[in-house]
């Protein structure tokens, strides 16, 4: 009987590897020219930890992505920025400022950008729209880099994003540091998607923490859906959905 079971173990761990192996993949970021995509983007913000109650900002916009003819071995990437609907429970600013924005990045096979060029909304001031072109945050939806190589599904990488936080003269920049661990392959239309979750922490254990997940077209090479839920400084608590549109 022990050397059933024992046996039994070795076939399951067999069948676990082979299984692991089966859906190894390559993460590439390899677009086709011309493909086009439309993404809304909801965010809320609450200026506590509790989510129970009315957000005090609240950011739904709708963006378009192209991708333009290829720059020698780099894919372009334009973002146009349609509408930008804003709400504040404080009486901030609201209607549609974002609208004509656009962002075109250059990026390698691995999704790095190697490049972004930032072109403001009409008619906005010229030191706003510089401050927009600083911003590294403004690279689009399909702006990270992939791991390189065959991965497996529990494979995990790391990556880290500058993120503003506080108001005013107490406004300070955190560099928040991302887990992506690659768990599982799923099919939707067709298409094969990786489906990668996200875990948000900083050197602050206050400044930034949370987590999310990310479903990416492998075929397509674009995002299908994003979600993301963290607090800032402890207090601030944001939720945003970043999905494509038909």
């Amino acid at each position: 009987m022990t050397n059933r079971i024992k046996l039994f173990g070795v076939a399951l761990l067999a069948a676990a590897a082979t299984q692991a192996q089966a859906q190894a993949v390559q993460f590439r970021f390899n677009p086709t020219v011309g493909q086009v995509t439309r993404y809304r983007m909801t965010s809320r913000q609450w200026t506590a930890a509790d989510t129970a109650g009315a957000p005090t900002m609240q950011v739904v916009m709708y963006q378009t992505q192209t991708v333009l003819p290829m720059d020698g071995a780099n894919y372009v990437v334009k973002t146009s920025f349609d509408s930008t609907v804003m709400g504040n429970g404080g009486g901030g600013p609201r209607g549609d400022p974002l609208r004509g924005m656009a962002v075109t990045v250059h990026q390698d096979s691995h999704g790095a950008v190697i490049s972004r060029e930032v072109t403001p909304p009409p008619g906005l001031p010229a030191f706003i729209g510089n401050m927009m072109t600083k911003n590294n945050q403004s690279n689009g939806p399909n702006a990270r880099t992939w791991p390189q190589g065959d991965v497996s599904p529990g494979y995990t990488w790391t990556d880290s994003v500058p993120m503003s936080v506080g108001q005013g003269r107490n406004a300070r920049q955190v560099m928040c540091h991302l887990t992506w661990k690659f768990d599982r392959i799923d099919h939707q239309g067709g298409a094969r998607v990786a489906v990668i979750t996200t875990t948000v922490a900083s050197a602050s254990s206050e400044a930034c923490a949370g987590s999310g997940e990310t479903v990416y077209d492998l075929d397509g090479s674009r995002l299908v859906t994003s979600t993301m839920d963290m607090t800032i400084n402890g207090q601030a608590h944001v939720k945003t959905l970043m999905e494509t549109l038909p």
